[in-house]
């Protein structure tokens, strides 16, 4: 069988033989650069690998449950637009003390304040005549107005409406009671049932709204006097000798103090390791936990319920410690933020 020859002729230009492939190599590498963000920001995988890095950095963490990854909720985007709020310590605490209304009230305390920051970027409610009807308010005021209408007593059925309409939310119902789902009205068990798009506009908005007013709202973990030892943010490591982030907080306390859980949830973790000593982890729920770490006795296993302000550990030194203390973190999402943002009355001491 003869090999055929190019005519000839029709060779390509040196110009065009060159930039063929490297445009073919700058895509591949696009891609491939697309590729491993995605699975270090979105995946099990990219979980585990930070954990890995931080431990390696000498930062205190712990080691992360392989689905956290997948239910995240509010941003530190938003977080960090919650400082507007502070300025005002005693209208928030105000806005914080109010109990969860009834219908006919308004969208209730904390979650209003919640809202306010979660939605005030977004589109509107997704029901046109409703979304007609705030249209004349002013764009900061549309979306609580919005859920004024809609609020029935059930805050999370309120946020879900105002993000993909009452409908789609019926669908979504309708198919997880069909497959045998238990309580298949909880917005926890039907989001599973939503189209991607309205999956997505319903986390922004209701575990947005929900995990900010979880943040809102938590209980201090030490009741006892105590100082600030160390805040969040980058320092020395009083191990390490080393420039390193530090996580959380660290609350100084004699070994035995009593640990509160900062807001009702389900114990993830508890445990001990070499970095962290015996720590607890807390999942609130919509993408907010807490860390406790140090811990000289655990009161509470992996699965417990919790309430805010329960005695769930004792303080210790365990673990890579200098001297007795509570290390404090919380995570929004799958960043850790500084606690001491949601609790504006307390000021370090030293």
């Amino acid at each position: 069988m003869s090999r055929r020859t190019p005519p000839k002729g029709l060779k390509p230009s040196p110009k065009a033989a060159k930039a063929g492939p490297a445009r073919g190599g700058l895509t591949d590498l696009f891609l491939v650069v697309l590729t491993v963000f995605g699975v270090m920001t979105r995946t099990p995988v990219g979980g585990v690998v930070t954990w890995a890095v931080d431990v390696a950095r000498g930062v205190e963490t712990e080691r992360p449950s392989l689905i956290a990854t997948f239910t995240a909720g509010p941003s530190a985007r938003l977080l960090a637009e919650l400082e507007a709020i502070f300025v005002q310590p005693e209208a928030l605490a105000g806005a914080l003390g109010s109990a969860q209304g009834a219908p006919g009230d308004g969208f209730p305390e904390p979650y209003r304040t919640a809202a306010r920051i979660a939605l005030a970027k977004s589109d509107g409610p997704a029901d046109d005549t409703l979304r007609a009807e705030v249209a004349a308010l002013p764009a900061e005021e549309r979306a609580i107005a919005a859920l004024d209408r809609l609020y029935q007593g059930d805050v999370e059925e309120a946020l879900e409406v105002y993000a993909v309409g009452a409908e789609p939310r019926e669908r979504a119902i309708r198919r997880a009671r069909q497959v045998g789902e238990d309580e298949p009205s909880r917005y926890a068990t039907h989001r599973a049932f939503l189209p991607d798009a309205q999956a997505r506009a319903a986390r922004a908005a209701v575990d947005g709204t929900m995990g900010l007013a979880k943040a809102l709202t938590l209980t201090w973990p030490i009741a006892a006097p105590h100082r600030v030892s160390s805040r969040y943010g980058y320092r020395v490591h009083p191990v390490l000798k080393t420039r390193k982030l530090h996580n959380g907080v660290d609350l100084s306390a004699p070994i035995g103090t009593p640990v509160l859980a900062a807001q009702a949830g389900e114990v993830e973790k508890a445990a001990q390791d070499p970095l962290n000593g015996k720590f607890i982890i807390v999942n609130h729920g919509h993408g907010v936990r807490s860390s406790y770490c140090h811990l000289d006795a655990l009161h509470v296993e992996k699965g417990d319920e919790v309430t805010a302000g329960q005695v769930i550990a004792d303080s210790g030194n365990t673990g890579r410690s200098t001297g007795p203390h509570l290390h404090f973190t919380l995570r929004v999402g799958r960043d850790a933020v500084d606690p001491e943002r949601f609790r504006p009355e307390l000021r370090p001491e030293g």
